[in-house]
């Protein structure tokens, strides 16, 4: 294996360690495994940049409580990692939240992460739990079925 792809696989695997063990006094650690100008998406943010990022994993600890993420699995192809995850916390308008997802991990030239992409259904695990938006959601999520 070449030295490039051992550098972006060690990287993952302290990312993945990283989001495990996450506590708010930790937040910061995550920019020594990011580029500068990293791009982070997922269905509420898109934000540029690590200080950015590490202000949104703070900011995580301020909208959620007893945030955690299982690491459930890593896969590869010659570019990037794929990771599926767990979250689970608990939402003041929701109560206890799990959601399952996926994150594309991209990395550059010394095999920092320069995108963070995450991939989960916010309209079913998220939105459609919220009160007044949800029962409308699970309306129209019935009335587009196959079987409705």
């Amino acid at each position: 294996m070449s030295d490039r792809k051992d550098r972006r696989r060690q990287i993952a695997g302290q990312y993945a360690h990283y989001f495990e063990t996450l506590t708010l006094d930790r937040a910061g650690d995550i920019a020594a495994l990011l580029s500068e100008d990293v791009h982070f998406i997922d269905p509420f943010n898109d934000v540029r940049g690590r200080d950015q990022v590490v202000r949104l994993v703070e900011k995580m600890f301020e909208d959620v409580e007893d945030p955690r993420f299982d690491i459930l699995d890593l896969a590869w192809t010659d570019e990037l990692c794929l990771m599926r995850w767990d979250f689970y916390c608990n939402v003041k308008v929701i109560g206890a939240w799990h959601v399952r997802g996926m994150t594309e991990l991209q990395f550059n030239e010394e095999g920092l992460i320069c995108a963070h992409y995450d991939y989960w259904d916010s309209g079913r695990h998220f939105y459609g739990r919220l009160p007044v938006i949800g029962p409308l959601l699970r309306f129209l999520t019935r009335k587009a079925r196959l079987d409705s």
